[in-house]
């Protein structure tokens, strides 16, 4: 809670200017003013200079949009996730507070997003900056700059209850938040994404008073993350024995095993095959470290590694995989589904880490084989990206060949049959054929056609697409299918998403124009035959359901 009265002076400007953005503000309260602060520690600050566009961690956070420089174990790498402050502030804006470790200096700067707007008779750009200005009087070379004045920034920490002190790191802080943000779901959400680092000691997370650790990550996972887990005793059990088994001893497999781009029976001696199947059936885990060699566009080759785990306790009811990459955890890479056993993908290697980073969605939920980053700075990347995506489920397959359960009701759903019958059941009448109603009118010959690719799909015109047919919009949607329910209602933007910014790329061939792009959906005006678009970067893992209208 930060003092009314410097609340309303901090925000004297930026009211009207969000009023003119169509942002409703009769409903902020400045004589009860709130604020969401977040605050890391054990972080060095944005370093870099603060006067001029770097490489460095000062520019990209308060002067770049959608590009990041962190590399390696570094967790965020998009450079998008700042966006998410300004949108969950009811005003626009956010401000942020650095320490940095090699000058020790407190640095104060805000920033506002708004849609386009006039005040005054003159137009604003959507970013703006709470700074001051270097350079002032050159229009050319006028640059923001962090505040550093002591008073200031001291009543500015005060009024915001900024812990900050002698501690180097960043602390963000978002005026008027998002009142459907309360602390129970934020502390679930944190759970649920963050269980592995809390679990191993390298996260310690403080939500008001209440502190997060190692310690109490079980019963905190329990209270308010508990419908995202199942047997969360026996999962955490399983993460801390891979953790320790990391800095152990692991069954290293020579570099040949990738010469076929996947993992089996031949990467094994047959002795060391039957001991590891045993280990299995036993319910003992088993724990692969598998090198790999990264190629970079420079022509240079990192020798890496990353580990898999696979274990199946006896009293497991349901199976689950987990990939970690620098202690991140990518939910949307789990496969196991009715697999009965607990699985895990742990990369902590450096050059693994930069390259897995440099192939996960702008979500950090997925690792996808064509991203812009892995052309860039690699090559070959693709099926090392696949080969890793699949190397818990192949090990998987692989150890339970032979120690497979029974289940009677595994393919009920599939095959069937009639039972005999002993003269009770009533017998029903075969309905009669309904009498046709009319002279049965042919399809007309389609328009499109639809064929799959290796990553995706191809829409092109027929030869029944004649000119008279144009121009035409077509809408195209794509889904993951669902053993379930309709594949399209289901559909996550964790999934894949399309657009500009997104994961799917689009290519078109001929007079095509993109009308419009978002989530899984595309709409198309043809505006001349012949014509082909072509969408790709999907999860080769998954069946891919296409239609379009």
């Amino acid at each position: 809670m930060a003092c009314s009265q410097f609340f309303k002076s901090l925000f004297d400007g930026q009211k009207r200017h969000a009023e003119a953005a169509d942002i409703d503000t009769s409903q902020l309260d400045f004589d009860n003013p709130t604020a969401l602060v977040i605050e890391d520690f054990g972080t060095c600050g944005l370093s870099g200079s603060i006067n001029s566009k770097d490489d460095k961690h000062f520019s990209d956070f308060w002067r770049r949009h959608g590009k990041s420089h962190k590399t390696g174990k570094s967790r965020g790498r998009w450079g998008l996730g700042k966006l998410v402050y300004s949108t969950t502030s009811q005003i626009g804006a956010f401000f942020g507070v650095t320490r940095r470790v090699d000058d020790g200096e407190p640095l104060l700067m805000g920033q506002t997003v708004l849609n386009l707007r006039t005040v005054d008779d003159i137009q604003y750009p959507p970013h703006a900056f709470f700074a001051d200005l270097e350079n002032e009087d050159d229009i050319y070379n006028r640059i923001p700059v962090p505040i550093k004045d002591p008073q200031f920034l001291a009543d500015f920490c005060s009024n915001f209850s900024i812990q900050r002190e002698n501690d180097p790191g960043l602390s963000v802080i978002i005026p008027f938040p998002d009142p459907a943000f309360d602390i129970e779901s934020m502390i679930g959400v944190a759970m649920a994404n963050y269980f592995y680092p809390l679990i191993t000691g390298q996260l310690v997370l403080q939500f008001d008073d209440l502190v997060i650790n190692q310690e109490n990550v079980r019963e905190m996972t329990k209270k308010y993350a508990g419908d995202h887990f199942n047997q969360i005793d026996i999962l955490f059990d399983f993460i801390e024995e891979v953790y320790t088994a990391e800095s152990g001893q692991l069954l290293t497999l020579k570099p040949s095993w990738l010469d076929d781009k996947k993992l089996d029976e031949d990467d094994f001696d047959e002795a060391t095959l039957e001991s590891i199947r045993n280990s299995f059936s036993q319910g003992e885990l088993v724990a692969l470290s598998l090198p790999v060699t990264i190629k970079k566009k420079d022509g240079t080759a990192q020798e890496s590694k990353f580990s898999v785990y696979i274990k199946r306790p006896d009293e497991l009811t349901k199976g689950r995989d987990i990939y970690v990459r620098g202690g991140l955890t990518l939910p949307a890479e789990a496969k196991f589904r009715d697999r009965r056993a607990l699985g895990a993908m742990i990369a902590e290697d450096e050059p693994i880490c930069a390259f897995l980073g440099d192939a996960e969605n702008a979500a950090h939920t997925q690792w996808t084989t064509n991203t812009e980053k892995l052309r860039r700075n690699y090559k070959a990347s693709q099926p090392i990206v696949t080969v890793i995506k699949k190397s818990v489920l192949q090990l998987y397959d692989l150890l339970a060949e032979v120690t497979e359960e029974e289940d009677e009701d595994a393919l009920q759903n599939f095959f069937w049959f009639d039972e005999p019958d002993d003269g009770t059941r009533k017998k029903r009448k075969k309905p009669k054929p309904p009498k046709p109603i009319g002279p049965i009118i042919p399809k007309s010959p389609p328009l499109l056609k639809l064929s799959q690719t290796a990553d995706g799909f191809r829409i092109c015109s027929t030869d029944d697409f004649t000119d008279d047919k144009l121009p035409r919009e077509v809408t195209v949607k794509a889904a993951y299918e669902v053993s379930k329910g309709s594949a399209f209602k289901k559909y996550s933007t964790h999934d894949f998403t399309v657009g500009k910014n997104g994961t799917v790329s689009t290519e078109m061939e001929g007079k095509v124009k993109m009308i419009t792009s978002k989530e899984n959906t595309w709409t198309i005006e043809i505006q001349e035959t012949p014509f082909t678009f072509t969408a790709s970067g999907f999860d080769k893992n998954r069946d891919l359901k296409v239609n379009f209208s």
